[in-house]
């Protein structure tokens, strides 16, 4: 089979009272794609911030959140991936958790994503490049890129502000890659625009799928200076006649409100696409010229 449905979600940030709770709010999300023919659902950058809404022996704010991402979100993971087995399990999806803090152990701070399959088995993938946010929490990227079969696709992942950077998409190509999933975070419009354009610049440079997920909304917390996440869930694709989009959005959320988005992916249309390219298909690349430019520089 060429095909693969899949949804995306725009998954509302609320304040959670417990992995329990949180956990409930995702399941809903799930069975709601499942009830669709959805087989994999995509979850946003840091899903399970809101559970900074469960500490309750002190007031969560801008002076406490370091300490807060540090020794209290990681403290849930364990529970939250566990709760995610069961969830695809059930209901028989593969179910990519978003990307929640951990401490690594070698006692660094990460933004790991989690892959899940209705077999059992947990598929993880750090975030690579960092806001400045993100390092002055502490936080270390990781060195590795996670790169797997799902259905017919060969499948990615990279965490927001690595969808920004060329190289990475353009590497998971070469290794066979045709399908990336994006979980995001962003809290401006320039983000926004930053992220949503990294995904079609990287489906339209290596003629592949990318799956955009964003967290949206607020919890009120830190109390001081909450933070307001914003985006649009995006399935976006090749530029060409052969796919026949000509923005390559295959679909885009329609609300600002908690939503999931469901699309099917062809992937006989997508090598189809890559072997009657219009410009600039992955055929008419010229590594030659590109190495004699990069050899000058160096």
């Amino acid at each position: 089979m060429s095909t693969l449905k899949i949804a995306t979600t725009q998954f509302e940030l609320r304040a959670e009272r417990s992995s329990d709770h949180f956990l409930a709010h995702v399941e809903g999300l799930v069975a709601k794609a499942a009830e669709q023919g959805a087989e994999l659902i995509l979850f946003p950058e840091l899903a399970s911030t809101g559970l900074l809404g469960a500490i309750t022996d002190h007031t969560v704010t801008t002076k406490t959140i370091q300490s807060d991402y540090w020794n209290v979100l990681p403290t849930f993971t364990d529970d939250i991936v566990a709760g995610l087995r069961r969830i695809a399990a059930e209901h028989d999806i593969i179910v990519v958790g978003g990307s929640h803090n951990r401490v690594a152990e070698d006692k660094s701070l990460r933004n790991t994503a989690y892959v899940v399959h209705p077999d059992g088995r947990i598929e993880s993938q750090d975030k690579l490049h960092l806001t400045p946010q993100e390092r002055d929490l502490g936080a270390r990227g990781g060195d590795d890129l996670l790169i797997t079969e799902i259905g017919p696709f060969t499948v990615g992942l990279l965490i927001c502000a690595d969808i920004q950077y060329p190289e990475l998409s353009r590497h998971l190509m070469r290794k066979g890659v045709d399908l990336i999933l994006c979980p995001s975070l962003t809290w401006n419009r320039r983000g926004v625009h930053r992220v949503r354009t990294g995904c079609q610049a990287r489906a339209i440079e290596n003629q592949l799928y990318v799956v955009h997920s964003p967290l949206i909304g607020h919890s009120g917390l830190p109390e001081d200076a909450p933070m307001y996440a914003v985006g649009k869930a995006l399935v976006t694709g090749p530029v060409d006649k052969t796919v026949g989009k000509n923005d390559g959005i295959m679909g885009i959320t329609q609300t600002t409100e908690e939503d999931v988005l469901v699309v099917d992916l062809d992937h006989d249309l997508l090598l189809a696409s890559r072997e009657k390219p219009e410009a600039p298909g992955l055929k008419l690349h010229r590594p030659d010229l590109y190495a004699k430019l990069l050899s000058s520089t160096d």
